[in-house]
């Protein structure tokens, strides 16, 4: 835990210099609205339970001292003392706007680089416990997606394994799935049709952050799946053509799902950006494209843009390319990876599930914690 050197009481803010010589400097209010103490911090809830608003503008602390391993306030109103721990302090040693996003090293992967790093794990370590999840989960954050090898193909044990991340997000397509070519649903998947690179529920103001496929019966020829990876994408147009990058990060692209009693709609951008200025999605399916109108020099730079990204989705020097059979089953990232197949002949049996992108997040900063 980071050390304490001194501490310096100002008319606004308290600073407090650590053993390194860095120097954070804390407004009094914040200290007060992040006390630790019960009445400020519900103990099991960990909600906030101040009323921010109403504590006085003038509200300044009149003594600080460590005590053990917290800063204790005294405020200059008479309300009870404050308490933070030195740790929770230490991790806003350095001021900037929020970040929720759990640490991650992406590798940005072509054909080349996934073929040679290839990300996979026993399903039976999976099962086994958290460190198997946490394994697992670490890959998807890395590469966009992960094979789960020896899975069983029944609907059973996919179901428990796509459950190891989280609840089951219920769509359109109800909540845990299986499905053929039978067109059951108003979607192409549901046909032996070939399928272009693509991101699902662009129709969803809140596309599924995870997707788990897996096979469980394929008597026939073809039907080799696709991934892309879309940060690659972003990437290489960035780099190579700047001006289109920007035409897809800021025009809104509608999507929709038209059938079984439903019109579903939603837009955002291709490329999705935080208030980091960061990519955080990518979101793209041209067959759920709806129609839209810009004025003509903005509707060509669109079409321009999307003719790029296109170009760089179906580059197969882009892509990973395999017929998964039984056994195998497929979890990523859908905002991040594009997937599609090839069109097939025979039968093919499927089933899946999609996860909340919040859900697996929180498995994943629970399985830090606990490392």
């Amino acid at each position: 835990m980071p050390l304490i050197s001194s501490l310096g009481l100002g008319d606004d803010w308290l600073d407090i210099t650590w053993d390194d010589r860095v120097t954070s400097r804390y407004p009094w209010l914040w200290l007060r609205d992040h006390a630790h103490d019960e009445a400020t911090l519900h103990p099991v809830t960990q909600q906030r339970q101040l009323h921010t608003a109403g504590v006085r503008h003038d509200l300044r602390g009149t003594t600080v001292r460590v005590v053990g391993d917290q800063v204790e306030v005294a405020w200059s109103d008479n309300t009870p003392a404050s308490h933070l721990p030195i740790e929770f302090l230490a991790s806003f040693r350095t001021p900037g706007p929020a970040n929720i996003d759990v640490p991650t090293e992406r590798v940005l992967w072509d054909a080349e680089i996934i073929d040679e790093q290839w990300p996979s794990i026993e399903h039976e370590t999976v099962m086994a416990g958290d460190e198997g999840i946490a394994s697992w989960l670490d890959l998807v954050a890395t590469y966009g997606f992960a094979m789960v090898v020896g899975t069983p193909p029944t609907i059973e044990a996919t179901e428990a394994l796509v459950r190891r991340v989280g609840y089951v997000r219920e769509t359109i397509f109800g909540g845990f799935w299986d499905f053929q070519a039978d067109l059951s649903k108003a979607d192409t998947a549901y046909t032996n049709l070939e399928l272009l690179p693509h991101t699902d529920g662009t129709y969803s103001h809140d596309a599924p952050g995870l997707q788990l496929l897996h096979c469980l019966m394929f008597d026939g020829e073809g039907g080799e799946s696709t991934m892309v990876d879309g940060f690659r994408i972003a990437s290489e147009l960035r780099a190579s053509e700047p001006e289109l990058y920007q035409v897809l990060a800021t025009v809104n692209v509608p999507g929709q799902y038209l059938g079984d009693g439903s019109h579903l709609m939603a837009g955002r951008p291709v490329f999705r950006h935080d208030h980091l200025g960061a990519l955080a999605q990518v979101s793209f399916n041209n067959g759920d494209r709806a129609p839209f109108l810009l004025p003509p020099p903005q509707m060509d730079a669109f079409y321009e843009a999307l003719r790029a990204f296109e170009a760089l989705a179906n580059d197969h020097a882009l892509q990973w390319r395999r017929v998964n059979r039984p056994g195998t089953a497929m979890l990523f990232d859908n905002w991040r990876v594009l997937h599609g197949r090839a069109a097939y002949t025979g039968n093919r049996h499927l089933c899946g599930a999609y996860v909340n992108r919040e859900d697996y997040e929180s498995r994943r900063r629970l399985l830090r914690s606990r490392g």
